[in-house]
């Protein structure tokens, strides 16, 4: 089945619908922007809970991801999603209250406002086989060595690492 996304313009306000297929048309077209969010688990070691995406994935196949993330789909709002995705993905129930809103990115080259999360949590999440093959804890700086020595990953999850680094050091 194909979600249907909202599409928005360079605010973030809603213009209109999209399917998720038609996304290459959206970059072709300029045609506005869709929305994702993201989330970091944390554990009191300061480590992130970074999974490992299955080989079967179009997107970074055997890359690193974030520990839960997830297109909003039309109608949904960010916390919603990845709630839901949460759920979905790692078979976590986590509820709003326990969720700090990292930042809220605008990626203009692959258009798309981003919002990331973070849960402080020690609990190992159960991985959907679905999605991900392996998982472990690591610090900001193994994943983003990792990442410059040629370990797979999303494109923006570096960058996202980068900005979780420095709200971690700020609070």
């Amino acid at each position: 089945m194909d979600e249907i996304l909202d599409l928005v313009d360079e605010n973030d306000s809603v213009i209109g619908t999209i399917k998720r297929s038609d996304y290459k048309n959206l970059l072709e077209q300029n045609l506005g922007y869709i929305r994702a969010s993201e989330l970091f688990i944390i554990n009191d070691d300061s480590k992130i809970w970074i999974p490992v995406r299955t080989s079967t994935k179009t997107i970074a196949p055997n890359g690193y991801d974030y520990s839960a993330a997830g297109h909003v789909e039309s109608g949904d709002d960010y916390t919603e999603t990845i709630i839901r995705k949460t759920k979905e993905e790692i078979n976590l129930d986590v509820t709003e209250d326990k969720l700090q809103l990292v930042a809220k990115m605008k990626s203009d080259d692959v258009r798309y406002f981003r919002s990331v999360y973070m849960l402080r949590s020690n609990v190992t999440p159960s991985l959907n086989p679905d999605d991900f093959i392996s998982a472990e804890w690591l610090t900001p700086d193994e994943v983003i060595h990792n990442i410059d020595t040629g370990h797979p990953a999303k494109s923006s999850l570096r960058e996202t690492i980068l900005v979780l680094k420095d709200y971690l050091s700020s609070t």
